[in-house]
């Protein structure tokens, strides 16, 4: 955690294969996790790619 919290790293824009952030995903978007993993390899790492990539689907 940063001293500053005015500070934000970029993790909140990002989207990793680690199981908190895909069961987060998966309850956003309302996803299996199949589908959730997918898009995270389809997309790439930037987590406003992987949403606009299941939107679509």
């Amino acid at each position: 955690m940063s001293d500053d919290p005015k500070k934000r790293g970029r993790d909140r824009e990002l989207v990793s294969n680690q199981e908190h952030e895909v069961a987060y995903l998966m309850k956003t978007a309302k996803v299996t996790r199949q589908k959730a993993l997918e898009a995270i390899r389809e997309a790439g790492p930037s987590r406003e790619k992987v949403m606009d990539y299941l939107a679509k689907k």
